[in-house]
């Protein structure tokens, strides 16, 4: 065989390899990012391997069988919100489906994953076990309707959530009778 065909049967397949590469590069970094409330995450299966999975808490979205399309809006918070589509996605203007080839298949909308590295792992492990916080994951809708996860990030409870969490016995027992301050209100006399 010729040099020259040696040459080619080598470089043509890296040239493909790239050129591969760099659309999939390209297209990752294309689409609409949109922050989606984190629950249900079991912390003894939080990291596998470097990867951290979770669920996601969509607003709008009711329990149930797992969506296979969604109409994505953004919420007053800044918040996504999720609508079930049932069909074709109309007038949808962001419109997201499950990914078949997924790793979560058509759970996809309500399960997700993304690595993070080894220095980073222990401390999300540890702000995703903190109680007064809300793990939010930032995502990547793209053109082809997938969502990637991108990031995620942390932020206090909202007054809202913490009397979901705690129920409104707990906080009114906080608070102390009347509302007040519970380190104001006096103990009684235990010697009586």
């Amino acid at each position: 065989m010729k040099p020259s065909l040696h040459l080619a049967a080598f470089v043509l397949p890296v040239f493909g390899l790239g050129a591969l590469w760099g659309v999939s590069e390209y297209e990752s970094h294309q689409g609409t990012i949109w922050e989606v409330p984190v629950a249900g995450y079991d912390p003894r299966d939080l990291l596998r391997g470097h990867y951290v999975q979770f669920a996601y808490d969509w607003p709008g979205l009711e329990d149930g069988d797992p969506p296979e399309r969604i109409c994505i809006s953004r919420g007053a918070d800044g918040m996504a919100i999720a609508a079930r589509i049932e069909g074709d996605f109309g007038d949808c203007e962001f419109p997201a489906e499950a990914d078949p080839g997924s790793v979560y298949g058509n759970n996809s909308l309500i399960r997700g994953r993304f690595y993070v590295g080894q220095d980073r792992a222990l401390e999300l492990e540890r702000r995703m076990r903190d109680r007064d916080v809300r793990a939010i994951v930032k995502i990547r809708l793209g053109e082809n309707k997938r969502i990637t996860p991108q990031d995620i990030t942390f932020r206090p409870l909202t007054d809202a959530e913490l009397l979901e969490r705690d129920g409104p016995d707990d906080i009114e027992d906080a608070e102390g009778p009347e509302g007040g301050d519970a380190s104001a209100t006096s103990v009684p006399d235990l010697g009586e």
